[in-house]
């Protein structure tokens, strides 16, 4: 296992001033692999670097300390209009009336009811997160959404719209539900199930194929728009059959009319943090770590057991206790606010149904009550939670169970409908950074001048995140943020021994929420380490960065930054001179006040860099300036009168670029790289919502880029990768095509690399496999302008968010981490060679075929989805 070694506190003391000197006067270097391809297969000579002798390890033990932290409040289902269905006239008339239910009203009143903090959930989309109302003084928000047609689940934390894929056979309709947990957990993330009794079982109770996802990490059992006693007692089938879950309770409130009886904090989820953090906070709800309440004042109530026969109550709900059959488990339930006229109870596997197994009468005071409970002889599971209630049965408080289990058993989930095994594909990847129990993700690479891998990442601890940078040549891990625990989204650029690392960072706090882009270079190979550069101190947001060098080793950096209201695109030359807006053309408007949604707020976001051989910068990235109502689903309501317009769900995002002149410092005009739909009439059948580019320059200065994209449906299809090449610099861009297409397969979030040969390679995670993992696949462009077959290139385990440089490969992956509660995730590294055998897939295809292609695959498959929702 690779652990933080005793240099890395050493390192701390190192002086940093000459090296600061040094940098600010050379700027810093970039990749300078510039060779002529000859278009063969990458070869596989690249020495060994990293961990080769690795192992996954067993997870760390449960700690026997009492748990150290609070107890936070939030409504974990809570809509805006930038549902497809938010507001209640609009549901009513189909779109057709004004929208009433903005983001700043919902937070306002999460607020009023004493919420410590809140994701808006909104349907299939992450466009409530560029809303520049998203902030809040006094909540903490964390990032939420409503994903999938049917079944809905609530994810937590993710970065960007967790895709629902196109829909499969009986037996196998939660496959692409299977898949979108596995996204979400690629990514740090937290998956609930929503109202289970609405859309995870049959019309008569019973588990339907998507009760058969693991992995899931919530269960919705207190919904007050629908029936709670069948919601729980789905969670109690789910406990029954080995899934180990949290509940939560919540208003799923979509309308202001009902904010009285129905509005956020309605009900309550009181979640057990270690820190008032969103990684803290996102903790406590993987591990379950959840007690429910009714709002307002209601009584709180909590339980915890002792395992041990310590005295010491270690474990919270949620959490897991293991004893040899028959021994006892003490267990405490301590209510806050009770009186005598109300009804403790205890309930245990296999359920309710069965009756309490204790119960007690609170008082005013003395409301803590212990209780020994024996683990039954059996091998079934075993759980129990505790209720409070009012005299006539109306619920007050219920908490997430704690689960019993007995020494020796196995202790994963048995789904009714199979969920396949992994496939066991040797890829000999090396352990870059990663230790079992914990999070690291997000990698990047570069080469220095020996062509030595450089990775930086992110690892998650239990308040916080940072970022660590490994050489390929060592095993020392270095903390590149110097105040630990809130960066985020690390990107590398290198040339020579001088290397330039750039991330996302809150070291001002997350209430409200103001990231910044930070900055940090090193010239001896990452061995020493710069002081930091802060770039956008005066901004409100700045997010998602990028970079890259000039031949002169000036660093080239992008973000995506909210200071003028909308996200607009930013690039910085050089240490000392000025950001540059290059999406300030955008109209960036506010709603009026007949209508929530009528306001303007196109984003540019998720930049990549390309430097030609003359240090001509060209930007690609995303962008919806062409979308009819940018940042919003559905229909655009009130628009020049009341008409609703068609929908675009999710929006006509596009592929842009822009080119500097290395000799004036100009930039060119945006120009639609993705190249679809028209910007006149953005209901065009050959419209796609184009996402996450990644762009470079090959060794005779002509540039790819590549994109995901998806036909403009809200679920039940699968996005492919596409791609496009610039002989002029990136002022004119051929017609697009696909790469390595796959009717059965979700890919998504490509990247480039230029092998040592010059030719240039893609990387995407793509889910074709017949174990339904998302793995790293890619293909080899043709200097002709054609891509090669798709090839395999991680092995077992699922593996995300690729990276490469040279012939080094980087990527995420779950290898070896257990199916349900272990948010193990590694950064692995290997050459981008094929692992096992691949077939021919199908040829690259131009837009329209494909397009045609992925219409007729969901008119076949006849996916619901949900455009609209009932009322709740």
């Amino acid at each position: 296992m690779v652990h933080l070694p005793t240099p890395v506190a050493h390192f701390y003391a190192l002086p940093a001033a000459a090296l600061c000197l040094s940098l600010a006067a050379c700027g810093g270097s970039g990749s300078s692999s510039n060779d002529s391809g000859s278009g063969q297969e990458p070869p596989v000579t690249t020495p060994s670097y990293f961990t080769t002798d690795w192992q996954p390890g067993t997870l760390p033990s449960a700690s026997l300390s009492a748990p150290q932290g609070l107890w936070l409040a939030t409504d974990t289902h809570v809509h805006t209009d930038h549902s497809s269905d938010g507001s209640i006239w609009r549901q009513a008339s189909d779109d057709a009336l004004p929208g009433n239910v903005a983001v700043s009203d919902q937070i306002g009143e999460a607020q009023r009811q004493s919420l410590d903090f809140l994701a808006l959930t909104d349907h299939r989309t992450y466009d409530q997160h560029w809303d520049p109302e998203w902030t809040s003084e006094q909540l903490l928000l964390i990032p939420g959404e409503e994903a999938n047609g049917r079944p809905h689940a609530n994810i937590f934390g993710a970065t960007d719209t967790v895709l629902d894929g196109l829909s499969q056979g009986s037996g196998m309709e939660h496959k692409p539900t299977q898949q979108s947990v596995w996204d979400a957990h690629g990514q740090g993330a937290v998956w609930q199930t929503n109202h289970p009794n609405r859309d995870w079982t049959n019309d008569d109770n019973s588990p339907n194929d998507h009760a058969s996802t693991v992995g899931v990490n919530l269960i919705e059992a207190w919904n007050v728009a629908q029936d709670i006693d069948l919601q729980l007692a789905y969670a109690e089938q789910r406990w029954n059959r080995g899934w180990e879950t949290g509940i939560t309770a919540s208003s799923d409130n979509h309308f202001r009319e009902l904010w009285l009886g129905f509005g956020p904090g309605t009900v309550k989820t009181h979640v057990f943090t270690s820190a008032i953090t969103e990684r803290g906070i996102l903790n406590g709800l993987r591990d379950g770590h959840t007690v429910l309440s009714e709002g307002g004042n209601a009584p709180f109530l909590t339980l915890t057991a002792d395992g041990q026969g310590d005295g010491i109550f270690e474990a919270l709900p949620g959490d897991a206790v293991t004893v040899a059959a028959g021994d006892t488990v003490t267990l405490k339930l301590t209510v806050t606010g009770s009186n005598s006229l109300q009804r403790l109870r205890l309930y245990a596997a296999p359920g309710r149904d069965s009756g309490a197994i204790k119960e007690f009468t609170p008082s005013s005071s003395g409301n803590s009550f212990n209780f020994d409970l024996p683990r039954p002889d059996t091998d079934s599971p075993y759980w129990v939670y505790a209720e409070l209630s009012s005299p006539l049965g109306r619920r007050l408080a219920l908490t997430s169970p704690i689960f019993i289990r007995r020494s020796g058993l196995n202790n994963a989930p048995q789904p009714e409908q199979t969920v396949p095994d992994t496939l066991l594909l040797e890829d000999n990847a090396a352990l870059v950074m990663g230790d079992r129990g914990r999070f690291s993700g997000f990698a990047d690479i570069a080469l220095d001048g020996d062509d030595i891998p450089l990775v930086v990442a992110e690892q998650h601890s239990e308040e916080g995140t940072n970022i660590l940078f490994r050489r390929g040549d060592s095993e020392i891990l270095h903390p590149i943020n110097t105040l630990p625990g809130s960066a985020r989204f690390p990107r590398i650029a290198a040339n020579g021994d001088t290397v330039w690392v750039i991330w996302e960072d809150e070291r001002r706090g997350q209430i409200p929420r103001r990231p910044e882009i930070m900055l940090r270079g090193s010239i001896n190979g990452g061995r020493n380490w710069d002081a930091e550069h802060r770039l956008t101190a005066d901004s409100q947001r700045a997010i998602r960065p990028a970079i890259a060098v000039l031949h002169d080793g000036t660093p080239v950096m992008a973000w995506s930054d909210n200071r003028r209201r909308c996200f607009d695109l930013y690039v910085q030359i050089g240490l000392n001179s000025e950001a540059e807006n290059l999406s300030s053309e955008k109209s960036c408007e506010g709603a009026s006040a007949l209508d929530t949604r009528s306001s303007r707020d196109p984003a540019s976001l998720h930049p990549a860099i390309a430097v030609l051989s003359d240090d001509t910068v060209v930007v690609a990235f995303q962008d919806n300036r062409f979308d009819i109502n940018p940042g919003w689903t559905g229909q655009t309501g009130y628009h020049d009168g009341l008409e609703g317009l068609d929908r675009t769900d999710p929006d006509n995002w596009e592929i842009l670029s822009r080119r500097r002149d290395p000799a004036s410092g100009t930039w060119s005009e945006a120009v639609r790289v993705s190249n679809n739909g028209s910007p006149d009439d953005a209901f065009l059948e050959g419209s796609l919502a184009d996402r996450h580019p990644a762009i470079i320059a090959d060794g005779e200065d002509r540039l790819v880029a590549i994109w995901d994209a998806k036909v403009l449906e809200a679920a039940g299809v699968n996005s492919g990768i596409f791609a496009s090449h610039s002989d002029d610099g990136g002022l004119n861009w051929t017609p697009a095509v696909s790469v390595g297409s796959e009717d059965t397969a979700m890919s998504q979030r490509p990247a480039l690399a230029l092998s040592t040969d010059g030719s240039v390679q893609a990387l995407w995670m793509d889910s074709r496999d017949s174990d339904w993992r998302h793995r790293i696949w890619g293909s080899q462009w043709q200097n002709g302008g054609s891509w090669a077959a798709a090839r395999r290139l991680s092995g077992t385990g699922n593996g995300v968010w690729p990276r490469a440089a040279g012939n080094n490969l980087v990527f995420g992956s779950d290898r070896g981490a257990d199916a349900q509660g272990d948010p193990t995730w590694w950064i692995l590294h290997r050459t981008p060679d094929t692992v096992g055998h691949t077939e021919s897939e199908t040829p690259s295809l131009n837009v329209s075929d494909w397009i045609r292609r992925q219409w007729q695959n969901l008119t076949q498959t006849g996916r619901e989805s949900d455009h609209s929702l009932p009322m709740p």
